[in-house]
């Protein structure tokens, strides 16, 4: 504490840039022994030192990048390549500082407040509190080893016994989009990922864990997921699934009040085996054939690792899964015959559904052993995720924002200068760069609105929500082309997640798209679109992407979520509609192109697929245009003539009924 108050007053104490101070912050943020808290603010502070140099200070820069392993001594060297991977565009050195000094500004709303001796106790603080961020830390990456930061991060959760989930029957592109994901990381991340997969550990959230946004390891709120975020870093990794807090982190759940929950949640705190293996192959899928369509790397997590779970904590310490769900002592009595009935419940739906069964075994072991052969629990390693799901921002940024993320999530209460920062640190996330209010705090709805008000905001969150328009229907739009379809979960608020990030020398937003568990696209040796299963799933996905069909849904839409987060007026909505189906129509024709002609592609699409991939356009583009007889007579033809099966006008036909409204709404696609 002492050294922290010295520091902090020998902080206070330095007007301009000062080689000896820089050092000396250098040297603290390294050293091991130095608490960490306190290394995090000398970090801050070598940053604040950084944004006083002017640009053209060459010998200043020359020295610290040096410090920081970014380059060799010597003004005329080069930056090291690496630095492109982190998001710089050059490594040419007067170019670099510019991009290097923009990059720390981002912060700039917490350094503009030190004032040398004369700084406020409020600005202190928020300094203070902003170190605690290890991701916002940008030179942190340069200082804190990734053994160091895995070692802290694992003394903030529990681990237990895993076994690596060999999948014989794994497709290559699989593996190539896993080695894909990890080769594009910085070698900083890359070093703490391959830290946290070596040997198949399962990892899971303590009582320890923290849910504040911008952890180094946070369980985030409403999840059941653990997020690592890289000091320096707005590269994330998620853990899924990782238990509930408490001696249960796995519990079995059939029905909620009102309703039974969905299969893949019946292991509640837990993910199923089977499943995360089908959402590993449906993520790859979509990223090989966005890649080969585009260009460019989409939106969506990489699967990097799989474990299967052999060991669960417990009360009792870590026990076998089919001890945890079959003995009461170790599950807990007051618990157990609740959880005992929901399996019950579990196991013959499993039975119904799957149609296979263990030999019977009387008692609670064997039908622990019965469900534990449908729902063997797992958990995967993700890279590329964000744990600021959409609608997650659409609740921060609303009017009682501080009140559900302290009070009824966090449980404490909090200050108005505690709502302020919170406020900024969320509207940095979804503006990228962020120029404060400068009006007085008077309630937290206020304060965001006021926020929205400053010209630069408005400006830049006018410009942003048009460009995460474009990236939502470009990825829908690809989808569809594709012939996939997710039944609204790829596309769904609250499995979007919303990210800042430094790309070729700037800062960014974008969605990424993290859920795939009932994403589909059609099978190698599939012969055709088998739209009249497909559109259900379609109309699904329209309404959770820009569903209009029902006007009291939309707001809880995907992007009228986003309308909601980003204020957006009538002008910029309407110039969203016209831009999202120009870009679901490119994106959906040039996807079909692609399909047609790249052979690339042909890995994932049988010759007679290819040779029907427009049937359903044209059929889609007819029954729009009043069905005529001259029309079915020419489907009904084309359909002989390709092979097609002796009813598939019909099915073709209860298809389009089915997605009418869908069919009417987009139009465009098929004209």
């Amino acid at each position: 504490m002492h050294k922290a108050q010295d520091l902090l007053d020998d902080f206070l104490g330095q007007r301009n840039f000062q080689k000896s101070f820089c050092g000396k912050l250098l040297d603290l943020a390294r050293e091991r022994r130095v608490v960490w808290e306190t290394r995090c603010l000398a970090v801050l502070m070598l940053e604040h030192q950084v944004l006083k140099l002017q640009p053209d200070n060459l010998e200043a820069f020359d020295y610290l990048l040096a410090e920081l392993k970014l380059k060799a001594p010597g003004v005329a060297n080069k930056l090291s390549a690496a630095v492109l991977k982190e998001g710089y565009s050059t490594t040419e050195f007067r170019p670099f500082i510019n991009e290097f000094q923009r990059r720390l500004a981002r912060l700039g709303r917490v350094h503009q407040k030190i004032r040398g001796r004369t700084t406020s106790a409020a600005a202190l603080n928020e300094f203070v509190g902003v170190s605690r961020s290890e991701c916002k830390l940008t030179l942190a990456r340069y200082l804190f080893t990734p053994e160091e930061v895995v070692d802290r991060i694992v003394r903030q959760i529990r681990i237990t016994d895993g076994i690596k989930d060999l999948d014989v029957n794994q497709a290559r592109f699989i593996d190539a989009e896993t080695q894909r994901a990890t080769a594009a990381l910085p070698e900083y991340e890359a070093a703490i990922l391959r830290r946290l997969c070596e040997g198949p550990k399962i990892y899971w959230v303590s009582n320890a864990t923290s849910s504040r946004i911008n952890s180094l390891v946070e369980y985030p709120l409403t999840t059941v997921v653990l997020v690592v975020k890289a000091p320096g870093s707005e590269i994330e990794f998620e853990l899924k699934r990782a238990g509930r807090r408490g001696n249960n982190p796995f519990t079995v759940v059939f029905r909620r009040p009102g309703f039974r929950v969905a299969p893949s949640h019946r292991l509640d705190g837990g993910s199923m085996q089977w499943l995360l293996r089908y959402e590993a192959r449906s993520a790859a899928k979509l990223r090989s054939i966005f890649r080969l369509v585009h260009g460019r790397e989409a939106s969506v997590p990489g699967y990097v690792a799989r474990n299967t779970i052999f060991s669960i904590p417990s009360h009792v310490g870590p026990v076998a899964g089919f001890r945890y769900f079959s003995d009461p002592h170790v599950f807990g009595e007051q618990n157990f015959g609740q959880m005992l009935g929901a399996m019950k419940d579990v196991a013959a739906a499993l039975i119904n559904e799957e149609g296979e069964n263990l030999p019977a075994v009387p008692g609670d072991m064997g039908l622990a052993a019965e469900f534990l052969s449908h729902v063997q629990p797992a958990q995967a390693i993700l890279s590329g995720t964000s744990s600021f799901r959409v609608d997650k921002i659409g609740v921060y940024l609303s009017a009682r924002g501080a009140e559900r993320y302290f009070k009824e999530c966090l449980q404490h209460d909090y200050t108005a200068a505690e709502a302020k920062q919170f406020a900024d640190a969320v509207l940095e996330e979804v503006l990228s760069v962020y120029d404060p209010p400068g009006v007085e705090y008077d309630g937290y709805g206020r304060y965001v609105d006021a926020a929205f008000r400053v010209a630069s905001n408005r400006a830049r969150a006018d410009e942003i929500f048009l460009n995460l328009v474009r990236q939502i229907a470009e990825l829908w739009g690809t989808m569809l082309g594709a012939r996939g379809h997710s039944r609204g979960e790829s596309l769904v608020a609250r499995n979007v997640g919303l990210k800042s990030v430094w790309e070729r020398g700037e800062w960014r937003v974008k969605l990424i798209f993290m859920d795939h568990d009932a994403l589909s696209f059609p099978d190698l040796e599939n012969g055709h679109y088998y739209a009249q299963t497909a559109m259900p799933a379609v109309l699904l996905d329209e309404r959770h992407a820009w569903g209009r069909a029902n006007p009291a849904l939309f707001p809880e839409s995907l992007v009228g979520y986003l309308l909601s987060i980003y204020r957006i007026g009538h002008e910029i909505e309407t110039r969203a509609i016209s831009l999202a189906q120009e870009c679901l129509k490119a994106a959906y024709l040039k996807t079909q192109q692609a399909i047609l002609n790249d052979v690339r592609l042909h890995a994932f699409y049988s010759d007679v697929f290819r040779s029907r991939i427009f049937d359903w356009d044209e059929f889609a583009q007819g029954y729009l245009n009043g069905r005529s007889a001259k029309w079915e007579k020419k489907m009904r033809k084309l359909f002989a003539e390709k092979g097609y099966e002796a009813d598939a006008f019909e099915y073709y036909t209860d298809a389009a009924e089915k997605g009418r409204g869908f069919l009417e709404r987009n139009r465009f696609l098929y004209e």
